[in-house]
Parts: structure tokens; C-alpha cells; sequence
């Protein structure tokens, strides 16, 4: 049975996407303050196995999503996913459209359903702290990759050293290097699938995918909110008196931080940024006119200027930023600033069904 107009407090049910090596789970401070704060309800946990394991979910305002894999498939097959679980919602909801709310690579994946898929069922786009242009970290996957590995690689070294060194009797510290070592060689593992993820290299400014996707169409029918994050204080769009705005949050610890983003950013990224901005302002032409303070304010992993999109052909009815002053993982945990994103987008409101 579909729930009465009225029920729900959101025009249109949201999916939230969870991004890189990440799952539902990211979503758990949200979903809990959207459910206790502002009345909305949840409808738990979907994939492309179902509810929670069922077969049909519950009407609800909002639902969070698992892909089959958190780093292992393209975003073009995340899409296709999220197109079964944007039709049961559909279908259980009794709408026509509803909402995607993607954080990170999340975000790619929900463009991906509405560009490359051409999906008309999307009423709303709200990305946080996605990378539209890339992100140059991922143009730094051999190098890093190899050095976190010969990192790795010392520390099993001393730690096979002390083992060798031990008596026969596994005491305490011989219990722990051992150990340490089972850690050390899962954490090899996990950072060879970090860097050999198909995700992850399509991060890259450049990469065929990623310009697959920036080729095709914005539809300016729907929707759009980007929620953007940044360390030290949005400087890569705002103007000088919205900086001022911000300089309370600017204190001792920010600064430093900035200065040693910025001596890390010219030591080791400067080739990896200039690439950056390359690709960027191909799309954003604007790009080019910054200096590489702006050019690398970032949420410490994605630069501002690449979570804002910037290449509509015509302008579509919403396209709204919303600054945060937070980490790149810590902007699932900001319910408030997405409850606004929702509201721009006009989606809070009575449900009408219209399917």
C-alpha cells in the first residue's frame, strides 16, 4: 500500500550514494539526526540485492545505498546499480522522480545515471565533496603507491629482525611484533587495492572516464547543489569579503595547516596540479586565473574548484554552492547542511504522487 499524500516530509524520496572504498555506513550520524531532528523518515539499507536482504522496502523520505563493490567498479556500473534501486524506490514511493545525494565518487555515479544513462527520473543532483575535474592526488598513484609500499616494507623489516632476535618463549613483545606483522601485511593488501582500484584511477584529471562523463550533457532541467568542503576557509570562490566572513575559523591551527599544504602542494604536487588546472579549465576557463593558494584550497583530498560544476551549457533552474568548513570525510556527518541542499532544491514539502 503507498503511504496518504502527507505522510512523508520530502517532496521526493532521496538515495544517498556513498562514495570510494566507503559504504552505507558512512551515513550513520545523518540518517539518525534527519529521522530524530527534522521527522523524516528512513527506509534503510539498499543494493542491488534488495532491503536489507528483502525483497520490497518500506515507503520512506530518504534510503541509503551499498554498491556490490566499494572500490573494485567504475562509476559508469555504479549507475546502472543505482538504477535499480532509483525504480524500486519508485515503485514503493508511488513517484515519478527522486533525489541523488552523492558524496565523492557517489557524486560521479549519480551524474553518471543522468548523463551517460539518460535518466528522466532524477528531480534533484547534490554532490559533496565530489571531484567533477579529478582530483591530482590520483595523477600521484605510482609514485605514492610505491612509496607507501616501501614503507611497509622497512617496517617488516624491523619487525622480522626483532622476531629473529626473540628467545623461544612468545612473551609479551614477541606476541606483540607478531602482531604488528599480521597488521603490516594487511595493510600492504589494502594498499594494493587502494591504488589498483578501477575507481580510484578514474579519479584522475583526464582519465578517459572521467572525460567520458564531462563530455556528455548537463541536463538543465534538473536540479543541482554542491556541497563543498575546505580546510582553510573557501578561498578558491569566495570573494574577499565572504573570506572576511570566515576569518574567526582562521586561527593558529588553520594557518598552519594551509602553510604546510601549501610548502607539501610546491615540494611535491606542483606537476600534479599544473595538470590539474590543465584539464579544469577546459571546462572552467576561470580556473586558469588562479594562483596555486586557491588553485589547491581543497577538503584535503578534493580541491573546491573541482567539487563545483561549472560547465552548463544552458543555466538549469538551481545550481547552488554550499560551503562547509569540514574534511573530506567528515561531510556525510553534516545533516543540517544537507537538509538545506534539500531545501534549495525544493524538495522539502508534502509528497504528491504522481507515478
Amino acid at each position: 500500500m503507498l503511504p496518504k499524500t502527507g505522510t512523508m516530509n520530502l517532496r521526493y524520496p532521496v538515495l544517498f550514494v556513498h562514495g570510494l572504498f566507503s559504504s552505507n555506513r558512512t551515513w550513520k550520524k545523518t540518517a539518525r539526526v534527519l529521522a530524530e531532528e527534522y521527522d523524516l523518515v528512513p527506509g534503510g539499507v539498499l543494493s542491488v540485492k534488495g532491503a536489507n536482504g528483502e525483497a520490497q522496502p518500506k515507503p520512506a523520505d530518504f534510503y541509503l545505498w551499498n554498491f556490490s563493490s566499494n572500490h573494485s567498479i567504475s562509476y559508469r556500473r555504479q549507475a546502472e546499480e543505482l538504477c535499480e534501486g532509483i525504480a524500486l524506490i519508485r515503485q514503493v514511493n508511488g513517484v515519478d522522480k527522486v533525489v541523488l545525494v552523492g558524496h565523492s565518487m557517489g557524486g560521479l555515479a549519480a551524474r553518471a545515471v543522468i548523463q551517460l544513462l539518460d535518466r528522466q527520473d532524477v528531480h534533484a543532483l547534490i554532490t559533496m565533496g565530489t571531484p567533477h575535474y579529478g582530483s591530482p592526488l590520483a595523477l600521484l598513484r605510482e609514485s605514492t603507491h610505491g612509496e607507501a609500499r616501501r614503507v611497509i616494507g622497512k617496517i617488516q623489516k624491523l619487525l622480522m629482525r626483532s622476531e629473529r632476535a626473540g628467545d623461544e618463549k612468545a612473551g609479551l613483545f614477541r606476541r606483540m611484533f607478531r602482531r604488528l606483522f599480521r597488521i603490516s601485511n594487511e595493510a600492504q593488501r589494502e594498499i594494493d587495492d587502494f591504488f589498483s582500484s578501477e575507481a580510484f584511477i578514474e579519479l584522475a584529471p583526464g582519465s578517459a572516464a572521467l572525460e567520458e562523463l564531462n563530455r556528455a550533457p548537463l541536463p538543465d532541467h534538473i536540479h543541482y547543489a554542491f556541497i563543498t568542503g575546505s580546510l582553510t576557509g573557501f578561498s578558491a570562490f569566495a570573494s574577499d569579503s565572504e573570506r572576511a566572513n570566515y576569518a574567526r575559523v582562521r586561527r593558529f591551527f588553520v594557518r598552519a595547516a594551509e602553510k604546510i599544504t601549501q610548502g607539501l602542494a610546491g615540494k611535491y604536487l606542483t606537476g600534479a596540479y599544473d595538470e590539474f588546472r590543465a584539464y579544469a579549465a577546459r571546462y572552467a576557463p576561470e580556473i586558469n586565473s588562479l594562483d596555486l593558494a586557491r588553485l589547491i584550497e581543497s577538503d584535503g583530498a578534493v580541491p573546491v574548484v573541482s567539487q563545483i560544476l561549472a560547465h552548463f551549457r544552458n543555466p538549469p533552474p538551481v545550481a547552488a554552492v554550499l560551503p562547509v568548513f569540514a574534511a573530506h570525510t567528515r561531510l556525510t556527518k553534516r545533516p543540517a547542511k544537507i537538509f538545506q541542499a534539500l531545501a534549495v532544491c525544493g524538495v522539502v514539502g508534502p509528497r504528491e504522487h504522481r507515478a
